[in-house]
């Protein structure tokens, strides 16, 4: 008999038990024997019965797949840029676990209808990995009236956090990790170029700078504009007034960190003889700008696989009835020295 045509049923009439114990057996549930378990594992062996269907019974109880729900505002390139390679250790962890995919946003583009709520209720997944900052108040609770395991990824927790996996980097210290770095660079006067909208990410880079700043005995000049190449770009060039004096700058992510770098240029300022930028996210790009980008590196693999890991624990628990302890993890950036600082 062919591997693709074997089914659990085939395995339980040879071995005398129930599909619903080869399915045990399989999922190495510990409501069944562990001779029964080698019984049963070492027919499906011989049947040529593929365990990567049954390695997805370890994780998944019902239809295999793990929904992955995006920012609204994924496609911006400040957004993307960062989010696109987190999204590549996700799917990575997923494959390697043998589990499907499906992508979406928290709201149809067109409809405006809750895409969360459809799948859940279409039972299009078995969990879910929220990978947005602002998930909706009814949202999360329509999720644990269903008891859809889910897990808050990337986004530092927010007032709305109740009882739920949440996965996130510590900006706070990677903020802090900045300003150590070029006061040990004997830098002593500052600019940080922060971002125009409110998001509870940039503001602990910011605050975690700033206070490491302040104990140090310096002041920062805060310059605002949007997340953005050109708009970090223009915003120096703009006000290249405040850069008398000025021997650091500290960008809150890499792409205005880009177009710091690209400002002082045409300001002739050297860097980082005249002027260290250090920006946020270590991209890909950082290492092929001329100079090398200094930058914090956010653990983008350790989030994935943590991440996973806790879903799937609760997948596992789901299934055993077992309660479940949520936990809030926070993982600790690196600072990437390079030539700009």
């Amino acid at each position: 008999m062919k591997s693709s045509q074997v089914t659990i049923k085939d395995i339980a009439a040879i071995a005398g038990v129930s599909f619903s114990t080869v399915s045990r057996c399989l999922n190495d549930s510990p409501l069944v024997s562990d001779v029964t378990k080698r019984k049963v594992t070492q027919i499906a062996s011989e049947m040529g019965f593929e365990f990567n269907a049954s390695a997805r019974g370890l994780i998944t109880s019902k239809i295999g797949t793990v929904g992955i729900v995006l920012p609204e505002n994924y496609t911006a390139i400040n957004v993307n840029v960062y989010h696109g390679m987190l999204m590549n250790h996700l799917r990575t962890s997923l494959e390697r676990a043998d589990v499907d995919l499906l992508v979406t946003y928290q709201k149809n583009h067109f409809t405006g209808g809750n895409n969360i709520n459809r799948l859940v209720t279409r039972r299009k997944i078995d969990g879910l990995i929220l990978l947005t900052e602002n998930i909706r108040r009814e949202t999360l609770e329509f999720l644990e009236d269903r008891q859809i395991p889910f897990v808050c990824t990337h986004y530092p927790p927010a007032n709305n956090v109740k009882d739920q996996d949440v996965i996130y980097t510590d900006h706070y210290v990677g903020g802090k990790l900045v300003a150590e770095h070029l006061l040990a660079r004997g830098r002593r006067s500052f600019l940080l170029l922060a971002v125009e909208e409110f998001h509870l990410e940039f503001q602990l880079r910011e605050q975690g700078f700033c206070d490491a700043i302040a104990a140090a005995g310096g002041k920062v000049i805060r310059l605002a504009c949007e997340s953005t190449f050109d708009s970090s770009y223009a915003a120096i060039l703009e006000n290249r007034d405040l850069l008398e004096g000025i021997d650091a700058v500290f960008a809150l992510n890499d792409l205005m960190g880009f177009g710091v770098l690209k400002a002082l240029k045409a300001l002739d300022r050297a860097v980082p003889d005249d002027t260290a930028v250090v920006g946020y996210d270590d991209t890909e790009y950082g290492r092929y700008y001329t100079p090398t980008l200094s930058s914090v590196h956010q653990p983008r693999e350790e989030l994935a696989v943590i991440s996973c890991d806790r879903l799937f624990f609760q997948m596992q628990k789901q299934r055993e009835g077992g309660p479940v302890l949520k936990k809030l993890i926070s993982i600790q950036p690196v600072l990437m020295v390079r030539e700009s600082s």
